[in-house]
């Protein structure tokens, strides 16, 4: 079984509400995935400048303020890690 079909065969089981956020989680991921590819270097006698899109660019903020809070990094892993079924479907904030 591939990766594809253990993810299509936890998604079905997953409450809507996790499915939501799985898919949240992706569409950043891609974007980011995507800042690396659509990165334009612009060179000049003075200094180098680098232009993307105002996407990308949400993209990077989005990503710099995630990782200026304390732990959210580690905690971001450590769910990627962690099985769908070993998620809880309440919050505990």
């Amino acid at each position: 079984m591939t990766v594809r079909d253990k993810l299509s065969k936890e998604l079905e089981q997953a409450p809507d509400s996790l499915v939501e956020e799985v898919l949240n989680f992706c569409i950043f991921l891609k974007q980011r995935q995507q800042v690396k590819m659509s990165d334009i270097k612009v060179s000049d006698i003075n200094s180098n400048a680098v232009l993307i899109s105002e996407d990308a660019w949400r993209g990077i903020q989005e990503t710099i303020y995630l990782l200026s809070i304390p732990k959210m990094r580690e905690s971001i892993v450590e769910g990627l890690s962690t099985s769908i079924h070993d998620c809880s479907e309440t919050l505990e904030w």
